[in-house]
């Protein structure tokens, strides 16, 4: 396992994002996590997928939260992707939007968790309740720029792994007093705002620290030499390489 890969909606430099065949990607690599976002849909099934809307991934205006699981299976989640990218249909086949209940079916008995970030009110009960019914709450963590979301995950259990995920302009002094106060286990950083200083003081504090969405082999590289080891990446293949040859 390569522990500190987070692959970024899974393996979407290769796959759609946040469909099953990126996820058993990062699988098959041996990511440490997978990074997916969840929300509900109107019959309060937890689906896998960042936007409100389908149209970025699917093509088609519809609403997550408005639609039944059932309408929202009519939509093909690769459609885009296979366009952008000139790709064929057998090469990306139609792609269905997955269950939360897949990914963790996926995972089970594998040394891959997932990193989950809710998209919605609510949702964060019912995602440790499926986890006990698939027996993967051990896999689970959570990240989220809304710390709020990641505080009521802490107050369910103390020891799910929880990552902050922090923007450029945030109160850095702010940042490092929630993310003890709280025991996060990491904050995470959109990685052009990290600097050596900033590292050292979060290190100073006894926080972990790591790099937001990584993609470039020198910034991956930069940041190995200055001892982050948690990586949020679309490209995890190439951080693994990287990786295996240090």
């Amino acid at each position: 396992m390569f522990k500190g890969v987070a692959a970024h909606r899974g393996n979407m430099s290769i796959f759609p994002e946040n469909t099953m065949p990126a996820f058993a990607s990062a699988v098959d690599l041996k990511c440490e996590y997978i990074e997916l976002d969840i929300q509900f849909t109107k019959d309060a099934q937890i689906v896998v997928t960042h936007d409100a809307s389908a149209k970025r991934v699917a093509g088609l205006d519809v609403v997550i939260a408005n639609s039944t699981y059932k309408e929202l299976c009519e939509l093909d989640f690769g459609k885009v992707f296979r366009e952008t990218q000139n790709k064929t249909i057998q090469e990306i086949p139609y792609q269905k939007l997955p269950l939360l209940s897949d990914v963790f079916e996926l995972i089970k008995n594998t040394e891959t968790s997932v990193s989950i970030q809710p998209k919605c009110d609510g949702i964060i009960k019912s995602v440790f309740k499926l986890a006990q019914q698939h027996a993967v709450v051990n896999q689970i963590a959570f990240n989220e720029l809304n710390c709020e979301y990641l505080i009521e995950a802490r107050r369910i259990s103390n020891t799910v792994s929880l990552f902050w995920d922090r923007l450029p302009n945030t109160d850095f002094e702010n940042d490092v007093y929630i993310g003890k106060e709280f025991n996060f286990t990491a904050l995470m950083f959109v990685w052009q705002a990290l600097n050596p200083e900033k590292i050292k003081k979060l290190q100073a504090h006894g926080i972990d620290v790591g790099a937001i969405v990584i993609n470039d082999a020198a910034a991956m590289h930069e940041y190995l030499n200055l001892n982050i080891k948690r990586f949020y990446t679309d490209y995890p293949e190439l951080l693994i390489s990287i990786l295996k040859n240090r």
